[in-house]
């Protein structure tokens, strides 16, 4: 592999075969500038000739574009099995570079984005909303709902104009977090759960070591739901021309119909679809005919890493069977997708886009090695999705430059550790658990008992060692003071919008603003091309024991965890 702290040093460890699968799949030749200048030949011919073909065609151009809205738009997509098959969800890359073609079409007066099932976490709605919002300084933008709720509403009312019919459903009703506690619920069966946490606001098990909130944790959990609806209030407010306190005013009288919606300015137009739409409207598939493409440029390529997903040791793993599927991304695998970025020679930049709330401390340090090494050869931009704490703030601290959603949640320095204990159950029913052991501290994970005084002293001084490993990577990265990142630090989540303020992040924005950073931090133009490299997860099909349980709880095997608060509900 290589050794040694120069960082000149290049190696590269992949696997036989999977340099030609990534090729195929990506549909680029890794480390050969010249297969990209070759790419963008045959996408500019194509670019080309579409464009000639829009420039004859006489038939009637139409006024309008109507865009489908609809399911949860991931951020950006790779066509694999099965998914080519089954899956044909648009991804927000697509979603942005059809808005971004719409906006260059000098014939077209506006587009209509009629929402159907739209299902989008905070980060993906702030991202849709920016792309809606640079349309609409450029052409006219509809939105036809049949209802909204508080994200869909988030995303879309940057368009210059919403409607709604008569009957439609309202739910902007404000913010709330449901955060669950089972211990009493498992003490009743026997059950119960030994931790350790540092420090007071790292509640990643509390669910299940406490009855109700602390302070801290209540403190925190308010905090969060204060500052998502004061960055909903304001971005809100600047779209539809009124005060951040009459939208909250809005949140706060409970809106039941769409005629009092109009009425309060929070839509524009109370109609149903047939009294919008007609012939001078068209789909996005009779409109494509007409459009003109901007061309590809530069020899030169930003790669994006995507990061999405409980962090474990390992390979990413996915399973054929969609209900064990917990979305695992395995350091071995971020790994090489980084290696595979920093070899292919036309790459210049590198974004690495992290949407997890961590996970394994071990597998959390071996990205972060990575990220920090590649940094000091290719520029790295990190940006956050919906969530970027603990383990996946942990992976980015090293990053040239990090931005954030004023949406997502990150921060959540802090270490956690435990087990379940049962050695209530084992009384309760029988069961008499023997241990033979040749040193003191070898069953610490024997869930027949809590950790005895040795057992804790040895995970409170390993989960310290952790803590103060996190806050150093911190401090380091972000250029702030160790004192400074303990006080930010403890465990608490931020907003994206609060960890600017603190200094955990550099700039809010979206996926799309960092992957244009990441071109101008190396003089890229502007329509250079982006890539998703992104080592494939192993197929898993679950056959029970304890197989079966690392699908369903990808961290089993780990002793020491860096992972946000489990089972609280945003809505």
């Amino acid at each position: 592999m290589g050794g040694g702290k120069d960082p000149r040093l290049r190696f590269v460890y992949v696997q036989k075969g999977e340099r030609e699968f990534l090729e195929e799949r990506n549909g680029v030749n890794l480390g050969m500038t010249q297969s990209l200048k070759v790419q963008n030949l045959i996408f500019n011919l194509a670019a080309q000739a579409q464009n000639l073909s829009a420039s004859l065609n006489r038939e009637e151009k139409p006024k309008f574009v109507v865009l489908e809205l609809s399911g949860s738009y991931p951020a950006r997509a790779i066509r694999k099995f099965p998914d080519v098959l089954f899956n044909r969800q648009e991804s927000l890359e697509e979603f942005e570079y059809k808005l971004e073609v719409l906006s260059k079409q000098s014939w077209l007066e506006g587009v209509i984005l009629r929402l159907d099932a739209l299902n989008l976490d905070w980060g993906k709605a702030y991202s849709m909303r920016r792309a809606i919002e640079r349309l609409s300084e450029k052409k006219k933008t509809y939105v036809l709902a049949q209802g909204f709720n508080m994200r869909s509403y988030f995303a879309v009312s940057s368009a210059s104009h919403l409607v709604l019919p008569e009957g439609a459903e309202l739910e902007l009703l404000g913010l709330s977090i449901s955060q669950p506690y089972f211990k009493d619920l498992m003490g009743r069966y026997g059950v119960s759960f030994d931790a350790v946490a540092i420090k007071e606001y790292k509640s990643a098990v509390s669910s299940f070591t406490q009855s109700e909130s602390t302070p801290e944790q209540r403190e925190q959990l308010e905090r969060l739901i204060a500052s998502l609806q004061e960055t909903f209030c304001s971005e809100v407010a600047r779209s539809r021309g009124v005060s951040p306190e009459t939208v909250a005013g809005w949140l706060r009288s409970g809106l039941s119909s769409a005629a009092e919606a109009k009425r309060l300015g929070v839509i524009d137009r109370v109609a149903y679809e047939d009294e919008l739409l007609s012939k001078m409207h068209q789909p996005m598939s009779s409109a494509a005919k007409h459009l003109t493409v901007p061309m590809r440029e530069g020899a030169g390529r930003v790669a994006v890493v995507k990061l999405e997903g409980t962090i474990v040791t390992g390979r990413s793993k996915r399973s054929l069977l969609p209900m064990f599927d917990t979305g695992q991304v395995g350091s071995e695998s971020v790994i090489r997708a980084l290696r595979l970025a920093e070899e292919d020679e036309a790459t210049q930049s590198i974004v690495l886009y992290v949407d997890s709330g961590g996970g394994s401390a071990l597998a959390s340090d071996l990205i972060w090695r990575e990220v920090t090494r590649i940094a000091a050869l290719k520029p790295i931009e990190a940006e956050m999705g919906s969530a970027a704490a603990s383990g996946g703030y942990y992976v980015l601290t090293h990053a040239k430059h990090v931005i954030a959603a004023p949406t997502t949640l990150t921060g959540s320095i802090g270490v956690v550790l435990g087990k379940a204990v049962l050695e209530g159950f084992n009384a309760k029913y029988g069961i008499n658990n023997e241990t033979f052991k040749t040193a003191p501290l070898a069953n610490y994970a024997d869930a027949s008992h809590p950790f005895d005084p040795a057992q804790r002293t040895w995970l409170e001084r390993s989960a310290a060692e952790v803590y103060d490993r996190f806050v150093s990577r911190v401090a380091e990265g972000r250029g702030i003071s160790p004192a400074r990142v303990n006080e930010i630090g403890r465990g608490r989540v931020w907003t994206g919008a609060d960890a600017l303020g603190l200094g955990l992040v550099d700039a809010l924005g979206t996926l799309e603003d960092g992957i244009q950073e990441a071109k101008e931090l190396v003089g890229l133009p502007h329509g250079a091309l982006s890539w998703t490299v992104e080592a494939g997860k192993q197929m898993v099909i679950p056959e029970g024991g304890e197989g079966a349980l690392e699908l369903l709880m990808p961290l089993l095997r780990e002793r020491v965890l860096l992972t946000m608060p489990l089972g609280f509900k945003l809505s």
